[in-house]
């Protein structure tokens, strides 16, 4: 089974419809708790064989939930309330050939968190 520790290069869809909103990078370690760049934000995870779900410190009732395939994920994240706004996600170990940095970010609003789909 595959280990979700480790640093990963996440790109956001909010609305999936096909149209990247943003990416960011995400560490998690160890020991259940995880940190990310350029956006700051932190907060806990959890897998249970391949399905991997974390929650944010300072985001309250937003979740990322993903399938873990090797150096592969992909998923939905979403914030839980009534009419919560939702999207897909993906991402892949760093290390691990992928997007190019100058797609993700021709697409990235500046100034945009892409984390947060605001």
């Amino acid at each position: 089974m595959a280990s979700v520790v480790g640093t990963w290069a996440i790109t956001t869809d909010w609305g999936c419809d096909g149209s990247i909103t943003g990416s960011f990078n995400q560490t998690f370690k160890a020991d259940g708790t995880w940190s990310s760049t350029p956006f700051v934000h932190s907060g806990r995870w959890f897998q249970v064989e391949g399905l991997v779900i974390w929650t944010f410190k300072d985001i309250p009732d937003l979740v990322y939930a993903v399938n873990l395939s090797g150096s592969w994920m992909a998923g939905a994240q979403g914030y839980e309330t009534t009419g919560g706004m939702k999207g897909c996600c993906g991402g892949h170990k760093t290390g691990t050939p992928g997007i190019t940095a100058a797609a993700v970010i021709a697409k990235e609003g500046k100034g945009s968190d892409p984390s947060l789909g605001k």
